[in-house]
C-alpha cells in the first residue's frame, strides 16, 4: 500500500514539473507569458509570495517550473500567517505539507502581534510587505513575485473610482506590474490573466487551495465590487472593452507624469544619506504649478523619503499642501515624514518612529 502511494507521488511530481511542455495549451500559454515577463530583466534571486489562494499557488507552480527549467536555486517561497482567522495556522501547516510534496519548501512567518489588539486587513498588508522586504534583504535577493491578476486590477479600478480617486489612482495598479521600492523589484507577472485562468492552473497541478471566506463576504468593499463587476459583465463589460478604455486613461496619465518629473527635477533637491535618512528641499516654485502636478510631485517625494511601499492618503497630502500655500504650516507629519516650513522653502525628512 505504501509503495503504491509513493508511486503516485512520483507520478504527480513528474506531471507537475513538465506541464508547460505538454499538450495542455492553456497552461502552456500562461507559462510562456510568465517566462517572457520574468526574462525581461536581470533579477538576482526571487521571493515568491504564497498566500495559499488559487492565484498565489498558480504563481508558485509557474515559478517552480521556471526555477527547474533555468536551474536556478535562488527561489524562496514565503507564506505569512496573519492570524486574522482562527483556522489560519492550520491552513498554513497544510499549505506547507502540500507544497513540500512538489519539492517546494515554503517558509511560514507568523504575525506575533498582541492578541488583545484588533488586526485589520490594512495592517496585515503593511506587515506582509515589511516581512517580504526584510526577507529579501536577509537572503540578498532583489525580486518579489506577487500573484495579482486581471480581476484584482479591475476590482482595484472600481474601488478607487468609488472612493473618488483621480486619474493616477485609477491607473496606478496596472503601472505596478514592475516597480522598485527600497532596491527590491516588485513584479506582478500575472496581470494579463484572469482568476479563472489561475484557478485552472492550480486545479490541474496541486488540486488544492485555501478558501478565504472574506473573499465572498459582502461586509468588505472588495467583495461588493466583485459582485457589481459580475453584473456588469452580464451586461456587456468584457476584458477587451475595459482594457481599451484603460489604455486611453494611461496615455493621459503619462502626459501628466512628464510634467510631474519636470517639477521634481527643477524645483526640489534630495540630499543623500548613508543611513536612508534622506531629506528633500522644495523651493517655492515647486508649489506654483497646477494642483494635480503639485499633488503628485509632493506625494512621490513623501514616498521616496519615507521608504513606504504605499503612498500617503490623498486627502491628507492635499490638506498639507494647502497649509503650505496659505503659509499656515510650520511643522507637521504625514506619510512617515516630517514637513517643516523654513523661510521660503519646505524641508521633508523621514519621521523617527523609534
Amino acid at each position: 500500500m505504501k509503495k503504491k502511494s509513493s508511486s503516485v507521488k512520483r507520478k504527480n511530481l513528474k506531471n507537475f514539473i513538465f506541464i508547460p511542455q505538454t499538450k495542455n495549451k492553456r497552461i502552456k500559454k500562461i507559462y510562456e507569458r510568465f517566462e517572457f515577463l520574468i526574462n525581461q530583466k536581470e533579477f538576482r534571486g526571487y521571493l515568491v509570495a504564497v498566500s495559499g489562494g488559487a492565484d498565489s499557488l498558480a504563481l508558485a507552480y509557474l515559478s517552480k517550473c521556471y526555477q527547474i527549467k533555468n536551474k536556478n536555486k535562488n527561489f524562496h517561497y514565503v507564506h505569512v500567517d496573519h492570524k486574522l482567522r482562527h483556522t489560519s495556522s492550520n491552513e498554513a501547516r497544510t499549505l506547507k505539507k502540500v507544497l513540500k510534496k512538489f519539492r517546494i519548501e515554503c517558509k511560514i512567518i507568523t504575525w506575533k502581534k498582541k492578541t488583545n489588539t484588533k488586526k485589520t486587513q490594512s495592517e496585515s498588508r503593511d506587515y506582509r510587505f515589511k516581512v517580504f522586504e526584510g526577507f529579501c534583504k536577509t537572503k540578498k535577493i532583489n525580486t518579489l513575485l506577487l500573484g495579482h491578476h486581471f480581476d484584482d486590477f479591475q476590482e482595484n479600478f472600481f474601488i478607487r473610482l468609488l472612493r473618488g480617486s483621480g486619474l493616477k489612482g485609477l491607473v496606478s495598479f496596472y503601472n505596478y506590474r514592475n516597480l522598485q521600492r527600497n532596491n527590491i523589484n516588485i513584479v506582478r507577472p500575472l496581470l494579463d490573466f484572469s482568476k479563472e485562468d489561475l484557478l485552472y492552473v492550480t486545479k490541474n497541478t496541486f488540486n488544492f487551495h485555501i478558501n478565504d471566506p472574506s473573499n465572498t463576504s459582502l461586509e468588505y468593499l472588495r467583495s461588493r465590487v466583485r459582485f457589481m463587476i459580475n453584473n456588469l459583465k452580464k451586461n456587456g463589460l468584457d476584458q477587451k472593452k475595459f482594457k481599451m478604455t484603460f489604455e486611453n486613461l494611461i496615455s493621459s496619465n503619462n502626459s501628466i507624469e512628464f510634467f510631474v518629473q519636470k517639477n521634481i527635477s527643477e524645483n526640489s533637491y534630495i540630499s543623500p544619506s548613508k543611513n536612508n535618512n534622506n531629506k528633500a528641499l522644495l523651493s517655492f516654485k515647486f508649489f506654483s504649478s497646477t494642483d494635480e502636478i503639485i499633488l503628485r510631485s509632493f506625494t512621490k517625494i513623501l514616498q521616496d523619503i519615507s521608504g513606504r511601499y504605499f503612498p500617503a492618503r490623498g486627502k491628507g497630502v492635499s490638506r498639507t499642501i494647502n497649509q503650505i500655500k496659505q503659509k499656515s504650516l510650520t511643522k507637521t507629519t504625514i506619510g512617515g515624514c516630517v514637513i517643516e516650513k523654513i523661510e521660503n522653502s519646505v524641508v521633508i525628512s523621514k519621521e523617527n518612529t523609534k
